[in-house]
């Protein structure tokens, strides 16, 4: 559809600059979407149109109340705007949208939706001829590209602690616990680089956490608490199974509410870029939260197309994860042919009993006092907390598969402490910051409950030894 000056009822963003100070009409793509600001009761975002592809026309909207401001579906819809205010905010061109004095409508982006307002302020009437505008740049958005407004984006294998980046990366997983703080889990088929163990464990009232859920006291775990995972307990199986099973996997923190009003927008398989957000480490996990100037941005179809060649990496269990060369050598195993698989693989695996190989990092043991390895019958009994770039499991180590994996007598605690340092990258067990090698091993699992197998899913090691320097 052409559209011509006569018939052309809102202003082009190009010709802002033109009316400054003065009230317009607009409409365009939604590009990029602010958070809203719970204590003015504002939000923005920006947009472009035909005539504008470049870091977009800001927008910012004011409100009465949080329920009030748009609610972006997702980052391309369109939204028409009546009445804006053309202001200068910080020397940049700003459209302002106030509640009482302007209107807004918000249009799905799909060329195939009908041209009605999923959302619109109370002042917003739709005319006839807007119709026309709605569908012309529905069309249009199929056949061009935008502009990255935006600086460059990091990878997650380059992320830095206690640093700002942008990210771009497909959504894997939404959720909230208990406490109403939400997670996005998002991954973008790299490996984040492992962490130095800086906490030894957490002390209180919880016990070790297997496979996310609590187990009894007992004389391994006592009342030590070391986290597998960055949520206060694992995902249900069948939320884990649409994981990625190689590449890591970042929880990213929701904690304020008038963020998570603008989560909603997001959806498992979407592929979003999220601009300054702050990476830290908690217990030796990734975790990224939001900052004050977080935003997402708009991702195009040729990026989106990028990603389709790494999602295919979890079709072949075993030929595309050979992490073999990269491990210390520590360790050997029985099993030399058997291929590798990630830990994500072995949590995600369709039986409940199966053997694997792996290579992981040991990141606790339990006891933590290697006179306690053995029980009063002699048998030995370790726990182990292992993890690698996609996931972190406990496995035990146990009776004649603990002796062969230190090859030392239960009596020679020096030596069995010494193999125990090497493995955990630290001169003494309780030593932190610690750098724990990368060593490959032998896994089995099993279940203790006939009537729960699933629910009651282990995991131990076996035919694994560390080699003597």
């Amino acid at each position: 559809m052409e559209i011509t000056r006569d018939d052309y009822k809102f202003l082009r963003i190009e010709d802002t600059f033109k009316a400054l100070h003065l009230h317009v009409n607009l409409i365009g793509i939604i590009v990029e979407l602010g958070f809203p600001n719970s204590s003015d009761c504002s939000c923005t975002m920006k947009i472009v149109d035909p005539w504008h592809l470049g870091s977009g026309l800001p927008v910012k909207f004011f409100a009465r109340t949080i329920q009030a401001l748009p609610r972006v579906d997702s980052i391309g819809d369109i939204v028409l705007l009546s009445r804006v205010k053309i202001v200068l905010v910080n020397r940049k061109i700003t459209a302002l949208c106030n509640e009482t004095s302007s209107s807004f409508g918000l249009f799905s982006g799909n060329y195939e939706d009908d041209c009605i307002a999923y959302q619109s302020s109370h002042k917003f009437q739709m005319r006839e001829q807007d119709k026309n505008f709605l569908s012309f740049l529905r069309e249009w958005m199929i056949t061009h590209c935008f502009e990255d407004g935006s600086c460059c984006f990091t990878s997650l294998k380059d992320i830095k602690e206690g640093e700002c980046s942008n990210l771009s990366s497909q959504i894997v997983h939404i959720s909230k616990d208990d406490k109403d703080r939400m997670y996005i889990f998002v991954w973008d088929g790299t490996e984040m680089p492992p962490c130095n163990i800086v906490v030894n464990f957490y002390k209180g009232n919880q016990y070790l956490c297997i496979y996310g859920r609590p187990t009894s006291p007992s004389p391994i775990c006592s009342s030590e608490r070391f986290r597998l995972c960055v949520e206060p307990e694992m995902l249900p199986i069948y939320v884990l199974r649409n994981f990625p099973t190689c590449g890591s996997v970042l929880r990213i923190i929701v904690e304020k509410v008038s963020e998570k009003q603008a989560i909603h927008c997001l959806q498992p398989g979407q592929h979003v870029k999220f601009l300054n957000l702050f990476f830290q480490v908690n217990m030796g996990l990734w975790n990224a939260i939001f900052t004050p100037s977080t935003k997402m941005q708009y991702t195009m179809s040729t990026e989106i197309e990028a990603f389709r060649p790494q999602s295919m990496c979890r079709e072949n269990l075993s030929s595309r994860w050979n992490p073999g060369p990269l491990h210390s050598g520590i360790t050997g195993v029985a099993h030399e042919d058997a291929p590798f698989v990630t830990l994500m693989d072995i949590l995600t695996y369709h039986n409940v009993t199966a053997k694997f190989k792996c290579v992981v990092r040991f990141i606790q043991g339990y006891p933590q006092d290697v006179r306690k390895f053995h029980d009063s019958n002699g048998n030995f009994r370790l726990l182990a907390i292992l993890e690698d770039p996609t996931a972190r499991i406990c496995a035990s180590l146990y009776a004649d598969e603990g002796d062969k994996f230190f090859g030392c007598d239960q009596s020679d605690e020096e030596a069995l402490v010494k193999k125990l340092n090497r493995l955990l990258g630290g001169e003494e067990m309780k030593e932190v910051p610690r750098n724990p090698p990368w060593v490959q091993c032998c896994l089995f699992s099993f279940y203790t409950n006939k009537m729960d197998p699933w629910g009651s899913r282990r995991f131990r090691i076996f035919d694994t030894w560390i080699i003597d320097p």
